[in-house]
């Protein structure tokens, strides 16, 4: 995946503080940013599988018309 550079318009205070964390921790303020990013999309992709889950089992209708002693725990406590 190739890489595009872009602008921000941040006010100063902000980036010298941006620099200064990034700093204490041993890394630039870009891969700061490039985190953020990557954590914002992934909580809101994690979101929208919830979301997606839930309307998939709004779909089966409100009852449960299944046999509830076929349900293993594990199942139940289930993470995707």
């Amino acid at each position: 995946m190739g890489t595009r550079n872009i602008t921000f318009s941040l006010p100063a205070d902000l980036v010298s503080q941006a620099k200064v964390f990034a700093a204490e921790h041993d890394t630039t303020v870009n891969a700061l940013v490039r985190e953020l990013l990557l954590q914002k999309l992934a909580s809101e992709g994690r979101a929208r599988a919830a979301a997606d889950r839930l309307l998939a089992l709004a779909d089966h209708g409100p009852y449960f018309t299944g046999d509830p002693g076929s349900i293993r725990r594990e199942e139940l406590h289930e993470r995707r």
